[in-house]
């Protein structure tokens, strides 16, 4: 090969180098601008770089959420008679624990009563909804044990528990938990305070997008059992008119401030209160080793965990809970898919503390 020949290989191999490296750059501009990299400021991210997403899972988009849940009316009677697996228990790895961020703790609530004796299931009454349940009860994939809800297969004969996170959105702590239930192709339910909502669009769109449960904390995260009904029924409703405003999606379950109540929020929240039985008091410890300690080995089947959105300790923590609850064969399911498939149905101003 002569001289003008080596010239002309690598004239041609740099075009084609350039062609490339063109449309990489103008796939990142489409990829970003459609919400799942950051485009803009870190802070308001809706999704992580880098993240490995599992299989079925789709990263989250600041657009219109597509094949969000909200009747779970298909789950009913299905794995209700089922006997469930018991996980055995194993030790859980103790991560570095990050430096704790400031933050405004929410109120511990008193103890928790015991559950209360589960509602006999309801019927689907229209024939969409019978054939949705009928679709889910031929199982996936051959297995009748298998049912589709919110992106991935459940098994119902296998035990499940719900992790939820209050006082949210915070974007830093939120992204970084929903990474890693994407990670591991799970989902949580997120109790969140109205007004904090509507700056924080792109995070709580994401929440939607990746299936998980967007909830109800009041408005501005007010003690209900301390004011009149009328601001209670307020206090409800525009914490669901934000989040139904920002993701289409509006909430059908609720989280009392602190737990608080007495017989005025009993008869003017009009929504299923949901509690918990497992308090990881991570607003009090502030640390994330407390956090996991407060839930791994201690959890069982059908359980409600109670965690909060707001500290990086909590995030932390998340990073370590959710891979070990899943090794030990739990599913980590929203709240209302924990009470559908228990054959629960939810009641307004009825309060509930776990799904055994």
């Amino acid at each position: 090969m002569n001289f003008k020949s080596v010239i002309r290989a690598a004239l041609a191999a740099a075009a084609v180098s350039a062609v490339f490296s063109f449309q990489a750059l103008a796939d990142y501009a489409t990829y970003s601008s459609s919400g799942d990299l950051p485009a803009g400021s870190a802070q308001e991210s809706s999704g992580t770089p880098g993240v490995i997403y599992a299989p079925g899972v789709t990263p989250g988009h600041s657009g219109t959420p597509q094949g969000v849940v909200t009747d779970y009316s298909y789950l009913y009677n299905n794995g209700n008679t089922a006997e469930t697996q018991t996980p055995q228990a194993q030790p859980a790895p103790a991560p570095a624990v990050l430096p704790e961020q400031a933050a405004q703790p929410e109120t511990a609530p008193a103890s928790s009563a015991a559950a209360p004796a589960e509602l006999p299931a309801q019927e689907p009454t229209d024939a969409a909804s019978q054939q949705t349940q009928a679709a889910a009860q031929t199982g996936v994939d051959g297995n009748p044990n298998l049912i589709m809800s919110n992106g991935r297969a459940i098994d119902v004969t296998k035990p499940m528990v719900a992790l939820t996170y209050d006082d949210g959105p915070q974007t830093n702590a939120g992204n970084r938990i929903m990474d890693v239930f994407a990670r591991y192709g799970q989902r949580a339910t997120f109790f969140m305070v109205g007004d904090r909502v509507s700056s924080r669009a792109a995070e709580v769109q994401r929440m939607v997008a990746e299936g998980h449960e967007v909830a109800n904390h009041t408005y501005s995260h007010t003690y209900l059992n301390k004011v009149d009904a009328a601001t209670i029924r307020k206090q409800v409703t525009a914490c669901n008119d934000i989040i139904e405003q920002v993701t289409g999606v509006r909430p059908t379950i609720m989280r009392l401030p602190g737990g608080n109540k007495n017989s005025t929020v009993l008869q003017n929240v009009n929504m299923p209160i949901i509690l918990w039985n497992i308090d990881t008091l991570d607003w009090k410890t502030r640390n994330a080793q407390s956090t996991i300690n407060a839930v791994v080995g201690h959890v069982h089947d059908g359980d409600i965990v109670l965690m909060h959105e707001l500290y990086d300790a909590t995030a932390t923590a998340t990073e370590t809970i959710v891979p070990t609850l899943v090794g030990q064969g739990f599913q980590l399911v929203t709240v209302s898919e924990l009470a559908a498939i228990r054959g629960v149905q939810l009641v307004p101003n009825q309060v509930y503390y776990s799904f055994k």
